[in-house]
């Protein structure tokens, strides 16, 4: 913030490619995957404090499994009401395996018998207990598939691997590579001020 960057959702992104709407001089896209309860016990407060903006991608699994170290539905429906918090989907349950990576052997019928329902799931349960639109996709394991492609781009306006480096809009919505942040990297060597 103090270097001008604004946080913006996929759904300012999606509006900004599809309508032309304005984005702020400084974008930046705050995403966080699996939906670990410190998303809400440590980053939401800071989101409120400093009105930032952030995308969750959830394993919708995780949610139907309440008192771990995940997000609980009634976290997620708090969070997006404030209009701070938009979420995504992180699958429903195939993050514990191989992410959506095909098979040694899989044919295609198969492969879509497997992953296709589980991305379906993971859209209806978000919109069933959060509402809204599912938008965003985070690759499990940052493990792209060319079979899913086209699936995805039916299904989401946005996705993201963990390919490191800046997204690039003009590229595209898909695919976008990220920044992963840790706590012992400094923020400017991300975002340069």
């Amino acid at each position: 913030a103090e270097a001008g960057y604004v946080s913006v959702t996929m759904a300012d992104l999606r509006a900004y490619v599809e309508k032309g709407t304005e984005l702020p001089d400084r974008p930046v896209v705050i995403t966080f995957d699996d939906g670990y309860r410190s998303n809400y016990d440590l980053a939401y407060p800071l989101l409120q404090q400093y009105r930032a903006k952030a995308v969750i991608a959830v394993m919708a699994y995780m949610q139907d499994n309440p008192g771990g170290n995940f997000l609980t539905w009634d976290m997620c429906r708090e969070m997006s009401q404030t209009g701070l918090v938009e979420f995504g989907s992180h699958t429903y349950e195939s993050h514990a395996g191989e992410g959506i990576k095909r098979l040694t052997g899989e044919s295609r019928e198969e492969y879509e018998a497997r992953i296709f329902p589980d991305i379906e799931k993971s859209i209806s349960m978000i919109q069933s207990e959060v509402g809204g639109e599912v938008l965003f996709f985070a690759y499990p394991h940052g493990t792209t598939d060319k079979w899913a492609a086209g699936f995805l781009k039916e299904h989401f306006s946005v996705s993201v691997t963990t390919r490191h480096g800046p997204a690039d809009i003009s590229d595209g919505l898909y695919d976008m590579p990220r920044h992963n942040i840790s706590m012992v990297a400094d923020v400017s060597e991300f975002l340069p001020a």
